[in-house]
């Protein structure tokens, strides 16, 4: 049985967002640690969510299957975001709410690095399954 205020196994959903210059270790280790920071390994994760243009990306295949999403619906629901460069969105947080099914289902911080960000949700009734 899980602990109480852990997300239920295998109902785990990463949303990864990543510049060009992000390497596979780098995503990786963000990825772990992102886990490890809320007792969580990634045989809890059942889905990673991200833009359509690296679904398949090696860099965020992590042996789970990979959901892309165009960059015009992440635009549209992400919160404010102005960058210099790229997506004017929060590729990762808001790739992880969606795919959840659910504005509420974060589960700590967004984790970032140099180049690729992490956020890791808990997925709910209506939330993508593949």
């Amino acid at each position: 049985m899980t602990p109480p205020g852990l997300p239920n196994p295998k109902n785990v959903v990463l949303g990864i967002g990543l510049s060009s210059l992000a390497t596979a270790d780098e995503v990786r280790a963000l990825v772990r640690h992102a886990l490890s920071d809320r007792h969580l390994d990634l045989a809890d994760v059942c889905l990673v969510a991200t833009r359509d243009r690296f679904v398949h990306d090696r860099r965020v295949n992590l042996g789970v299957p990979v959901y892309g999403m165009t960059d015009e619906r992440l635009v549209a629901a992400s919160a404010p975001c102005t960058r210099p460069v790229g997506l004017q969105a929060r590729v990762a947080e808001t790739a992880a709410l969606l795919a959840a099914g659910s504005r509420d289902a974060l589960i700590g911080p967004v984790e970032r690095s140099a180049h690729a960000t992490v956020a890791v949700a808990q997925r709910r009734p209506g939330g993508v399954r593949l």
